[in-house]
């Protein structure tokens, strides 16, 4: 789907993405034994059979990190809302428990797809952003359904330091706020930089990030995003590969900071306040 995204094109066009899988190069239709994940990559030394041509690193690369979310996001998410002893324990979880990791595993996926269509044509498009939104949705439903059922502090990421920043407990309104917060806060940099800093694709990235993760997870994440971008922006200026005034995509340095804040979001603030004796 991602090499074969065409800016002009809907990202789900059925044109585009119908069809057998071919070398992009010489469009020779690609067998069985080629689609191996990772597997075929390597025993062909990274070029295709027909034409020897060069393939990308983006092809083992999304295959691998696919690979890692369906592992770990599934473990660390039965874990998490601490529903049962494995994730698929003779499927005697509650359905609502299964139904949230699927949501979540779909919204990984979708992150991974926004993350590597920004970094080659420096836009995120519309369908995948109300996606994600809809995907916010449901979580915050599901979760706020079954709130009693979760373990104290589990509504947030950050666990029993979500409450020292928040204004208010009411779940539904820290999901509203966390919204709000992410997309008037992108919005107000696309205004002051007349669209040169950021783009819209930014701003609904972020509204959609704030009704998944809901405040003050989002402050986090937004945080980890400028620094995780910043060092990188600053690395490729010392290496003299791009300028000042160079584009750098966003959206990847946000998927990863939101990765960074569910995962390690709780273990990061732990080492803050224990640093500084708080």
């Amino acid at each position: 789907m991602i090499l074969r995204y065409a800016p002009e094109k809907n990202v789900f066009n059925f044109e585009r993405l119908s069809g057998r899988s071919h070398c992009m190069h010489c469009k020779k239709t690609l067998t069985a034994g080629e689609l191996i994940p990772l597997l075929s990559f390597l025993l062909q030394g990274g070029r295709c059979r027909g034409c020897n041509h060069k393939l990308s690193l983006q092809y083992p690369i999304v295959e691998f990190i696919s690979g890692l979310i369906f592992v770990f996001v599934p473990l660390f998410f039965n874990y998490f809302y601490g529903i049962s002893n494995s994730v698929f324990a003779n499927f005697t979880a509650p359905r609502w428990h299964y139904g949230l990791i699927l949501t979540w595993l779909i919204t990984f996926l979708i992150w991974l797809i926004i993350t590597f269509i920004d970094f080659r044509h420096y836009l995120i498009p519309n369908e995948l952003n109300l996606i994600l939104a809809v995907l916010g949705i449901l979580i915050t439903l599901v979760i706020f359904s079954h709130f009693q059922s979760l373990p104290a502090f589990h509504d947030s990421f950050l666990k029993h330091y979500a409450p020292l920043f928040s204004f208010s407990d009411n779940f539904l309104l820290s999901r509203t706020f966390g919204a709000l917060l992410g997309g008037l806060f992108f919005g107000l940099l696309v205004f002051l930089s007349f669209g040169r800093g950021m783009g819209m694709g930014d701003v609904k990235l972020a509204f959609a990030a704030g009704l998944i993760f809901g405040w003050p997870d989002i402050g986090l994440n937004i945080i980890l995003s400028f620094v995780f971008g910043g060092l990188f922006g600053i690395s490729l200026v010392a290496l003299k590969k791009k300028g000042m005034r160079d584009k750098v995509p966003f959206a990847p340095f946000f998927v990863i900071a939101s990765a960074v804040t569910l995962f390690f979001g709780y273990q990061l603030l732990e080492t803050y306040f224990h640093l500084f004796n708080l």
